[in-house]
């Protein structure tokens, strides 16, 4: 009942053994480091002919693993962060059903009695209406009984306000979660000569590997314009391209942005390749060209140098060398994070990296 409520509510993926020594996984200590199974010259493997210590092993895998240590931390953090807001917002709503008269049958506020209190229920003329209009665009309705659908009805009609009722209460608790974001380890991401949104001296640098027929990298977008508004001057972004295989126009749409780039002009062209994904066809890269009033001439030439598109190609191996897999995936001064993720979760670890900077 809770996942329902709370449902309502909130509501494009790489020694001699017999003396080793081995010890239970601990958190990593401090940012950067990882999780160690073993003591680095513990002899994890042997074969005739040959063994294995695990710092070897660790060196040749050591962003992967970095990258799946904080991937699980990460997770845990956002479960753990989910998990303290539900049991805040469940025993509200308990204490509020409660303060109301609604109680079930163990004594516990009664949830559901306390949200149908609250919304108002449909009445008979408007299921019929309701049900009468689905019948008429859906031909598996016709001669349908009314009373066999009215429930299904009356949930559907009062989903949103359900929703809302529980966001009113929940707006009043001003809930403040201070659980610390977990030591994470980080990965050296070079930010080569790409283009740069916000102040190149800020603290806080976000690498981001996207590209430009992914919708999801669309989206995140948005979040990313919200971060350096909100951090102006202490968070700076850095885009690298990441054309994934199956996407054919992701690396012309790539081109054409850089090739904008060579005139002053990159974001301006960014932005609008970013406003439709589904229109990357060379006719409407051009129109873009010329709404953003680039020399043609000059931009078609360019887009014609091989050199262009192994830039992009670059980008994409770099990405690859460091554990990206889809997008968008982003590297918050080094913290991995993938896929296109809320603004909390990306305020949660920016404010963790201000606060350590400003402790050094």
């Amino acid at each position: 009942m809770t996942n329902i409520l709370l449902s309502l509510a909130l509501a494009c993926s790489k020694q001699d053994s017999s003396t080793a020594t081995y010890s239970n996984p601990q958190r990593p200590t401090a940012p950067g480091e990882i999780t160690r199974l073993a003591d680095d010259e513990a002899v994890v493997a042997t074969w005739s002919g040959g063994s294995m210590k695990y710092d070897g092993f660790v060196k040749e895998n050591i962003n992967q693993l970095k990258q799946l240590e904080a991937e699980y931390l990460t997770n845990r953090y956002n479960f753990e962060r989910s998990a303290i807001r539900e049991k805040i917002v469940t025993q509200a709503l308990e204490d509020e059903a409660r303060k109301n008269g609604h109680v079930d049958s163990d004594g516990k506020g009664d949830i559901e009695a306390l949200v149908d209190a609250n919304v108002k229920q449909p009445g008979d003329e408007e299921i019929k209406a309701f049900f009468e209009n689905a019948a008429a665009q859906d031909p598996r309705l016709k001669g349908a009984d009314l009373e066999t659908f009215k429930p299904q009805i009356i949930s559907y009609l009062t989903e949103e306000p359900r929703g809302q009722y529980i966001s009113s209460v929940i707006d009043k608790l001003d809930i403040e979660i201070n659980l610390p974001f977990p030591n994470v380890p980080r990965i050296d991401v070079s930010e080569d000569d790409d283009p740069v949104l916000g102040d190149k001296n800020a603290p806080v640098t976000i690498i981001q590997f996207a590209e430009y027929q992914c919708p999801y990298c669309g989206r995140a977008g948005e979040v990313v314009d919200q971060i350096l508004s909100e951090y102006e001057g202490k968070v700076k972004m850095v885009f690298r391209d990441f054309p994934l295989d199956f996407h054919d126009r992701a690396i012309p749409a790539a081109v054409a942005a850089n090739c904008a780039g060579e005139q002053g002009k990159y974001w301006e062209m960014h932005k609008k390749l970013m406003a439709d994904q589904t229109a990357l066809d060379e006719e409407t890269l051009k129109s873009h060209a010329t709404a953003i009033e680039l020399d043609i001439a000059s931009w078609e030439t360019c887009l014609a140098d091989p050199k262009q598109a192994e830039e992009v190609v670059k980008d994409q191996a770099d990405g690859a060398s460091v554990g990206v897999s889809g997008t968008p995936a982003f590297f918050v001064n080094g913290i991995f994070f993938s896929g296109a993720l809320p603004y909390d979760q990306f305020k949660d670890v920016i404010d963790r990296e201000l606060n350590l900077l400003q402790a050094e």
